[in-house]
């Protein structure tokens, strides 16, 4: 039967940071479901960094096509299915987009796992990909945090940041965030357990940093780069300390000119490690991940909070508030 689907498209591209008249809004029509194929009913969809380099040429997640939907991650439920690998009621993981329906392949598509008393949300929550996973594959599987660790995260109010926060301490560690607001601050000490939280916007972040961290920091996970990096390459450890590059978040304005640490010689003056990662080079070590946040989760160590947006026709809106880092928690639109 045919479904009814409204999408938000790509009306234009913009050099710099996009703006509300660069995307549009219709409604179309899925009149067929070709073998191999099903329909999935949008639930929720995850708003993460990643989505900014798909609105420019030459990006690294590759440029979407104009009028083409954007690109988003999200779970939803198959109501048609032309696939024998889905029926109807299954609730799925995928890249479904910025819109009410998606007809997909079925190979793109992954079943979610309910057990557990799991929710089709915790899959673009805690165990989302680029939530949790990336979190996960950041702080354990590139920068080996280890019990006693000092660990520093930036961006660390946000939906990946709020898990580096929690994972870290789980492990051990003592936990620093960097955030924007006494608000912010609040939330990663009375929330999220951090034992310091230093404000980047109302703070002198480098004097706060080094007496909060006097013997300098271990790991840093870094969500946002920046001014931010170089301060905290400043107060890296006297040796064996590991960078984590999870992304830049304050270098999207214009990915044409993204700006590099001036400090990097104190990787090498101190013995330090810099890696970047792409979670998706890590898929081995999912299920090593999942179990362990699940297990957190059960045991009410792990929380994360959710900033809703309501209305597919308010995804443009929802993507500026990340631009912005409007939010606390995990940032979601749900169609």
């Amino acid at each position: 039967m045919p479904h009814t689907n409204r999408r938000v498209f790509i009306k234009q591209y913009r050099e710099g940071m996009p703006r509300p008249e660069d995307f549009g809004i219709e409604d179309c029509t899925i009149a067929e479901v070709p073998a191999g194929h099903v329909v999935v009913k949008v639930d929720t969809l995850s708003m993460d960094a990643w989505i900014r380099t798909t609105l420019t040429p030459g990006s690294f997640h590759a440029t979407a096509g104009l009028g083409s939907t954007i690109r988003a991650l999200g779970v939803g439920q198959v109501v048609e299915s032309a696939s024998g690998a889905f029926s109807v009621g299954d609730w799925v993981f995928g890249l479904l987009s910025a819109q009410t329906h998606a007809l997909l392949p079925d190979a793109g598509l992954t079943k979610l796992d309910l057990s557990n008393s799991l929710q089709p949300r915790d899959f673009v929550g805690p165990l989302g990909v680029t939530t949790g996973l990336t979190a996960w594959v950041g702080l354990i599987a590139v920068a080996d945090v280890q019990a006693g660790d000092v660990v520093l995260v930036s961006g660390a109010a946000g939906g990946v940041g709020s898990m580096v926060v929690q994972l870290a301490k789980a492990r051990g560690a003592k936990v620093i965030g960097l955030a924007g607001g006494p608000e912010k601050c609040r939330f990663l000490t009375e929330t999220l357990g951090a034992d310091v939280a230093i404000d980047y916007k109302n703070a002198q972040v480098a004097a706060d940093l080094a007496k909060a961290a006097p013997g300098g920091i271990d790991v840093f996970f870094d969500n946002v780069g920046g001014e931010l990096l170089d301060i905290a390459l400043d107060h890296l450890a006297p040796a064996g300390a590991r960078v984590a590059i999870c992304g830049a978040i304050s270098q999207y304005g214009d990915l044409n000119d993204v700006r590099g640490p001036k400090l990097y010689l104190r990787l090498a003056e101190r013995n330090a490690m810099m890696k970047g990662f792409v979670v998706s080079h890590y898929a081995a070590r999912y299920p090593e991940a999942m179990a362990e946040i699940a297990g957190l989760m059960r045991e009410g160590k792990i929380t994360l909070p959710e900033h809703v947006v309501e209305g597919i026709d308010h995804f443009a809106e929802a993507l500026f508030v990340l631009f912005a880092g409007g939010h606390t928690g995990n940032l979601l639109v749900r169609p």
